[in-house]
């Protein structure tokens, strides 16, 4: 997952100007257990962009180790969140991947979901898993919710990739919203989607085992949102 990271992190470096954001000292780096859980978090922006949100987690015992970024527009802009999770464990991968989508409108769905067609059906990365009640609303035809054999984590990078250049090129091309009341409606459904995250994810939880369930709240409340 590293080498993933560091390949993300670099293109964002080499193509737009990042700024870091701040993130609490308490939360920016936790070690537990004799450094058999550490978890580093950052956080950046860039024009158009309002937050780029990056974990990294490794675990020694069970093992696990863990990559996530969120990239969320700003509310000038009517894209989509982009969401790239994977957490690794002995034998099996979890992996998400997604455009999540600020309107259920079927232009809004033909202009920037539907292009990852080619792309999802290239890889078709399985067995697919079962999403929580709450995410099913920003769930797609083509996101990527799946539990594959690590034999297929190549596979699985190579499509993660191809999500983060193609949410790319959308970003580049964006144009600003010019209906106030369409950016409202856009910023609101963003928000939403932030506040669902913060309150209902599952993996807070698994976090919190380790953190303590006050920094694993805070973590998603002051630094994933």
């Amino acid at each position: 997952m590293e080498e993933l990271k560091n390949r993300i992190l670099s293109h964002l470096e080499r193509k737009y100007t990042l700024q870091p954001m701040p993130v609490p000292e308490d939360l920016k780096e936790i070690k537990r257990f004799l450094g058999m859980f550490r978890l580093n978090m950052y956080n950046w922006c860039f024009e158009k962009v309002r937050k780029v949100s990056m974990m990294r987690c490794t675990v020694r015992v069970p093992q696990l180790d863990i990559f996530a970024i969120e990239i969320y527009p700003e509310p000038d802009y009517d894209l989509p969140l982009l969401a790239i999770d994977f957490s690794c464990m002995k034998k099996k991968s979890f992996v998400y991947m997604n455009f999540i989508p600020l309107s259920n409108e079927r232009t809004y769905q033909d202009k920037y979901i539907s292009r990852l067609q080619p792309i999802y059906e290239r890889y078709t990365l399985a067995p697919q898993k079962k999403a929580k009640e709450w995410m099913r609303p920003y769930l797609t035809d083509y996101t990527v919710y799946a539990m594959p054999e690590n034999s297929l984590l190549d596979k699985a990078c190579a499509c993660a990739w191809d999500y983060f250049s193609c949410y790319l090129d959308m970003l580049d091309a964006a144009e600003k919203i010019t209906d106030p009341d369409y950016r409202s409606t856009i910023k609101s459904a963003s928000l939403t989607y932030c506040d669902q995250l913060s309150e209902k994810d599952g993996s807070r939880k698994m976090l919190g085992r380790f953190t303590g369930m006050e920094k694993a709240n805070r973590i998603f409340r002051e630094i994933i949102r």
